[in-house]
């Protein structure tokens, strides 16, 4: 008879202790600090396409290319505040900032043809070197509320709208070596873009166990809904985390984080040939096409409070 009643007052003491736990690590928190490092790498592209004409000859045009820049560290930062089981607002911070060197040896370059059956006269051209040292730089900063259309122990998901402001800035030292016909010379440039815009939000987290989550975050936003640039296009955003609760108060996750942002822009022109050409003015219309990407791991560390 000892046995089943020691195995019985057992039984009554650990229920308490379960439920503890299950306390312990649940989601019932009002405020989530998440502080990572982020490492992303960038990738910038350009393209364009168009139409030249002399009003009797038309000739295609395409060009394209790319800027790509390794990662460095960077701070990253979330805080979540529930302010019910299912209601929450949600800020977002990242900054990406990048120094490079980009290097043009110089060549003889032919200035070919403007149409295939007209020669344009000219000898080829020399091209001095170029050196051009330039940084890139990347903040967002976006607050999104949330409303957890399903919400159950172990499952959530998320719909809401909010608000992005984004800086876009990118500098420059330029230098050129000069040739027999051009002097070195040497200028700088600076170009930037800041705003804000209203954006979509998603967001799924998934507990497979009190300690573990999974979580994926989405974000949207078209250039038109806000003042952050001239150009159409759309900002694209999105991040999967797996987080895992140490103590009550503090956890560790590790991810990846993801965006880009597309831009296309119309141009019309025109220039003279030369005379001895015979094609008279050519006008040129296209379009332009731009995207700036940054994606890399984090990793930090989870305060709940």
């Amino acid at each position: 008879l000892r046995v089943p009643v020691a195995l019985s007052s057992s039984l009554a003491l650990s229920c308490p202790a379960t439920a503890v736990a299950a306390q312990v690590f649940s989601n019932d928190v009002r405020f989530e600090l998440r502080l990572s490092a982020f490492n992303p790498e960038a990738n910038i592209r350009f393209a364009g396409d168009g139409v030249a004409t002399d009003g009797e000859q038309t000739e295609d045009l395409a060009a394209s290319g790319g800027i790509d820049a390794d990662g460095r560290w960077r701070p990253r930062g979330e805080l979540a505040f529930n302010m019910t089981p299912r209601q929450s607002l949600r800020l977002n911070y990242y900054d990406y900032r990048r120094d490079q060197s980009w290097n043009f040896d110089g060549d003889w370059i032919d200035p070919g043809n403007i149409f295939d059956e007209v020669e344009v006269p000219g000898e080829p051209v020399e091209v001095p070197a170029i050196d051009v040292d330039g940084r890139i730089s990347f903040e967002l900063a976006s607050l999104n509320y949330d409303f957890a259309v399903i919400d159950t122990p172990r499952f959530q998901w998320g719909l809401g709208a909010g608000i992005t402001h984004a800086t876009l800035e990118a500098r420059g030292t330029g230098t050129s070596t000069g040739t027999g016909e051009v002097e070195p010379q040497w200028e700088t440039f600076h170009w930037k873009r800041d705003g804000t815009s209203p954006n979509l939000h998603t967001r799924l987290s998934w507990s497979p166990t009190p300690r573990l989550r999974l979580e994926a975050q989405a974000q949207y936003l078209d250039t038109r809904w806000g003042d952050f640039i001239d150009e159409r296009g759309h900002f694209e955003r999105g991040g999967l985390l797996v987080e895992y609760l140490v103590t009550e108060r503090l956890g560790i996750h590790v991810g990846y984080d993801w965006f880009r942002l597309k831009l296309s822009d119309n141009y019309r022109g025109s220039f003279e040939a030369p005379a001895e050409s015979g094609v008279g003015t050519v006008d040129v219309t296209g379009k332009m096409t731009g995207e700036f990407k940054v994606h890399g791991p984090m990793a930090g560390v989870t305060f709940r409070f």
